[in-house]
């Protein structure tokens, strides 16, 4: 038989992979032989996250990463010599998604002196397996040091490490000595200049592997314009960095005119924009529980930081009044410096806050779910227990819709269609 051309290349090539011992011929060939695995979970009481009502008695069927069928028991057929987990009397809900944190920051601030991207990277990869460990299966990580970022989505997807899922945006953007540059901290932001530099920067973001773009403040009209613009071309998702001053919310109202995407955090947001947010469909992730463990946390600094413990204790207000637009606001959490010592458990706190500030439970598992998903432009793949969509579930002991604490519950976690060995 004559082998030519590109045949002949791969013939030697798995010829040489045969004789090193890396490969079995018996595996490299049989791949297409193998029966594809389904993992059944059943008896549930479904809150699939897309709003609808919850499903009792529900079907899941799973094959590799993927839900492949969902729906009453009566309607869902089950594969023959499928793996089947009974959860009857429990709740099945999407894997949790937390919007907002940066998970290769230090516990503490001084730390930047001397931190570097290898300890970031075993800091990231422990930080990620502890918020996989209470059901949080994705995670989106608004500005990281350096390279670490990019490389824990590689490393992730390679399958080095369990833990979250990273969603990244890499180091933020903001203006010479702007936000995510104060004290010690380095690395955690790239500072640029002028409506090119702005663009210059989206453009090495993109480039680099960013999921979404983050820009903070402060910055000119014509820079954050330039930013949201630049970001739209490459149709990457765009979040901007609320407010820093004690009086200056033209920040947010430029990129909110702009057209940017998300708004980070319930704070110094005034009235007027609100509303432009809702009809803009701009979402916003107000983190709530930092900022008013940050309320707190300032009123022992003493009576110079009362304004800043105002806008803190503020959000409660602006979380009304967003919700009252219909603006979508997503769980995010946003822990650093001192307080990062409230993970991984701190996640619940921000969802429990949703409901003590109106929202009802089911709003508030699908601002953690579906809303999620979409705040990290994954969507399409995340985020609802669907038909199509990346086999992520949280198999709780309670039903988080009678008390939303049985959040804290979860009994099985799987990722991908792959069970989480919890401790």
């Amino acid at each position: 038989m004559m082998i030519k051309g590109r045949g002949k290349i791969f013939f030697l090539a798995v010829l040489v992979i045969i004789i090193a011992g890396l490969v079995s011929p018996e595996h490299l060939f049989s791949q297409e032989k193998e029966e594809t695995k389904y993992l059944v979970i059943t008896g549930a009481r479904l809150i699939d996250g897309t709003g609808a009502p919850p499903l009792d008695n529900a079907v899941i069927v799973i094959a590799r990463d993927r839900i492949i069928d969902c729906g009453p028991r009566a309607e869902v057929k089950i594969p023959p010599k499928a793996e089947v987990i009974d959860v009857k009397g429990k709740t099945v809900i999407p894997g949790l998604i937390d919007a907002h944190l940066h998970f290769t920051y230090p516990p503490k601030e001084e730390e930047f002196f001397f931190i570097n991207e290898a300890i970031s990277a075993f800091r990231a990869a422990n930080f990620l397996r502890q918020m996989l460990l209470i059901g949080v299966t994705t995670v989106r990580d608004v500005s990281s040091l350096g390279r670490v970022g990019y490389e824990a989505k590689k490393a992730f997807n390679l399958g080095l490490y369990e833990g979250s899922r990273p969603i990244v945006t890499g180091p933020g953007i903001t203006c010479t000595g702007g936000h995510g540059t104060e004290g010690y901290r380095l690395g955690i932001v790239e500072e640029a200049d002028g409506p090119d530099g702005f663009r210059r920067a989206v453009r090495q973001r993109v480039k680099d592997g960013a999921d979404l773009i983050k820009v903070l403040p402060p910055y000119s009209r014509e820079e954050i314009f330039a930013a949201v613009e630049e970001a739209h071309f490459h149709e990457k998702f765009i979040t901007v960095h609320s407010g820093v001053y004690k009086a200056q919310y033209d920040f947010v109202r430029w990129a909110v005119e702009a057209g940017a995407d998300c708004i980070e955090h319930a704070y110094a947001l005034p009235d007027d924009v609100i509303p432009q947010m809702a009809a803009k469909k701009i979402y916003c992730v107000p983190t709530l529980s930092i900022l008013l463990k940050l309320g707190n946390q300032y009123k022992e600094k003493g009576p110079e930081w009362d304004w800043k413990i105002k806008k803190y204790f503020e959000c409660r207000e602006i979380f009304r009044k967003l919700r009252a637009a219909g603006v979508k606001m997503a769980i995010g959490t946003d822990a650093v410096g001192e307080n990062m010592v409230f993970y991984p458990h701190f996640y619940f706190e921000e969802v429990e806050n949703f409901v003590a500030l109106g929202a009802s439970p089911l709003e508030a598992i699908i601002a953690a779910t579906k809303i999620g998903a979409e705040v990290c432009a994954a969507a399409d793949r995340l985020g609802t227990i669907e038909k199509g969509k990346i086999a992520d579930l949280v198999v709780l002991g309670g039903d988080p819709l009678k008390d939303i604490r049985q959040l804290r519950t979860a009994y099985l976690i799987i990722q991908a269609g792959r069970k989480i060995p919890l401790p």
